[in-house]
């Protein structure tokens, strides 16, 4: 397939980022640019395709920008009489030679066409630029290996944490079931004990005041208190009568098993 005439008054095709990106490097490195094009251009793909995608995207940005720019340039050149006379001169061209291989195709005499174009696919620069590709390849092939690899170590990192948290939610659910076991617990003791002791008034004093004076009963809410109230008494030595009575009776219950202190 031949290639269409160059129309040199159209809008000059813009770079894409990895050329922009060996523009760059060959003016920040003298000794890039001092190098052959195919080693030059190894190197470079080389380190295009190892560097990450936050520092790709300056390169990716501008040459959109620099896209954007030449469709708008190429769209109002299309409009211009220069592309129009361009335009009609490519297709007279390219008319006068596809009679000439029509005339060679059927000469019978030598019965052979004779070679009269350039094959542009194979000069020094795309052979180098080809192998540029295959090398720009292979590192996207050993990207993708190595992100599969990332990604099968995410997934099993995944689902080790759905397993941590399975184990995290049965474990809640145990102590919550503890705790709620132990809250019936103390919620019986109390009633027990507001049912043994419930007859008994227990005198009120405070550490400050010995002969303040008030009662006390014990009730499912105050049973904290009662027992702190009556805890003073005993380590005071006074109104030890009711002390000794609230023992009694606690035996009493125990004995009987009225109270059941032990679970």
């Amino acid at each position: 397939m031949r290639r269409r005439p160059q129309d040199k008054n159209a809008p000059r095709k813009p770079p894409t980022a990895f050329m922009l990106y060996v523009k760059q490097r060959r003016l920040q490195s003298e000794q890039l640019a001092s190098l052959a094009f195919g080693e030059r251009n190894r190197i470079l793909g080389s380190e295009w395709s190892n560097l990450p995608a936050d520092q790709k995207a300056g390169f990716f940005n501008e040459a959109k920008e620099l896209r954007d720019k030449y469709t708008q340039l190429l769209a109002e050149y299309k409009k211009s009489d220069a592309y129009k006379d361009w335009l009609a001169s490519a297709g007279s061209t390219e008319m006068q030679k596809t009679k000439a291989r029509g005339k060679h195709k059927l000469d019978p005499i030598s019965g052979s066409v004779q070679p009269d174009c350039k094959i542009p696919i194979f000069t020094h620069e795309f052979l180098e630029y080809n192998r540029l590709r295959e090398v720009v390849l292979r590192q996207l092939k050993k990207q993708a290996v190595q992100l599969e690899e990332e990604t099968a170590l995410l997934s099993k990192h995944v689902d080790n944490l759905v397993n941590a948290e399975a184990k995290t939610k049965s474990q809640l659910q145990a102590y919550q079931e503890q705790l709620d076991n132990e809250e019936q617990l103390l919620k019986r003791l109390q009633k027990e004990l507001v049912a043994v002791l419930g007859e008994i008034v227990l005198p009120h004093t405070t550490v400050n005041d010995p002969n303040s004076k008030g009662t006390e009963r014990i009730t499912e809410t105050s049973v904290e208190s009662f027992l702190s109230q009556l805890g003073q008494l005993h380590k005071s030595k006074q109104h030890m009568d009711v002390v000794n009575k609230v023992i009694q009776a606690l035996n009493s219950a125990i004995a009987k098993k009225v109270l059941k202190l032990l679970i």
